[in-house]
């Protein structure tokens, strides 16, 4: 038995179409600037307070048909920090010091450090020695970075 089809003049838009759940993989990184004393402070900072609070993913339409997201779901990748400290470098890598303000006293010509008034510097040469540090050594191999 066959339905009675009914309303084959004006046949909705929608009707044989299908519907398809499509999974899109991401990868995300992050880096922070934290102000701390040592590299185990700035990463203790981040890890008690940094991190995916949440991910808000773009729907919208597609010749007026909605593309709505179903679900979602990530995870942190102490992996991913494992592979890039060992092909790229440090995920900790000092930026910036904050250091004395080197200024020229007007009266005496004579270069000072001002600890009353610092600045912030990326140089590394006006860092203070115990601060200066070689990362650790990548490996250098054939195959390709695996991200």
């Amino acid at each position: 038995m066959t339905n009675k089809k009914v309303g084959l003049d004006k046949k909705h838009q929608d009707i044989g179409k299908s519907k398809y759940r499509v999974r899109q993989h991401y990868t995300t990184w992050v880096e922070y600037d934290v102000i701390a004393n040592s590299k185990e402070e700035a990463q203790d900072a981040v890890r008690e307070h940094g991190g995916l609070e949440r991910v808000e993913w773009e729907e919208g339409y597609y010749k007026d048909d909605p593309v709505e997201v179903y679900c979602s779901d990530w995870n942190h990748d102490s992996e991913g920090d494992s592979d890039y400290e060992k092909y790229r470098g440090p995920c900790v890598k000092k930026v910036e010091e904050c250091v004395p303000y080197e200024e020229q006293d007007i009266d005496t010509n004579e270069w000072i450090d001002n600890y009353e008034d610092p600045e912030w510097t990326s140089d590394e040469y006006r860092w203070t020695e115990e601060e200066k540090e070689d990362g650790p050594k990548m490996e250098k191999t054939k195959d390709s970075i695996p991200f």
